[in-house]
């Protein structure tokens, strides 16, 4: 459905460090509509009401300008899948706007999130994605 997968930029070492302060806020969105069927080895829904029933239970429908789009529930500590130790899923499963995030070394030195999302993990290339593939025929 996308021109591609988002690749990781992922640092885990400057990420222990910062304790996922990206995390922390709201979880990321997976922007790929196939890859995240595959990971969760999902049938093609014919509806975004249809994928809310077969979806985990650690994973949520955002609304995003009038769009559903996969992503991991809010916890307390914000993404669902963050623990002390970092992600619980492994890289492979993550939602592409996680591994399209960038670490920067400013975030550690303030304390304020300053790593760079890439396009293919941007907000309005999932909202395309998913656009597309819920009107697709």
């Amino acid at each position: 459905m996308s021109r591609s997968t988002a690749r990781s930029h992922s640092d885990p070492q400057m990420c222990r460090q910062c304790r996922g302060l990206c995390c922390q806020g709201h979880p990321g969105v997976w922007v790929d509509p196939l890859r995240f069927l595959r990971i969760f080895k999902l049938p093609d829904p014919a509806s975004p009401e249809t994928l809310r029933d077969m979806l985990p239970l650690e994973i949520t429908l955002r609304e995003i300008d009038g769009i559903a789009i996969p992503a991991p529930r809010n916890g307390r500590a914000g993404c669902i899948f963050l623990h002390e130790e970092g992600c619980r899923l492994p890289e492979s499963q993550r939602p592409g706007q996680c591994l399209a995030l960038v670490p920067s070394l400013d975030t550690l030195i303030d304390g304020e999130i300053h790593c760079q999302l890439q396009p293919l993990g941007s907000t309005l290339t999932a909202l395309q994605n998913w656009q597309r593939f819920w009107n697709r025929s």
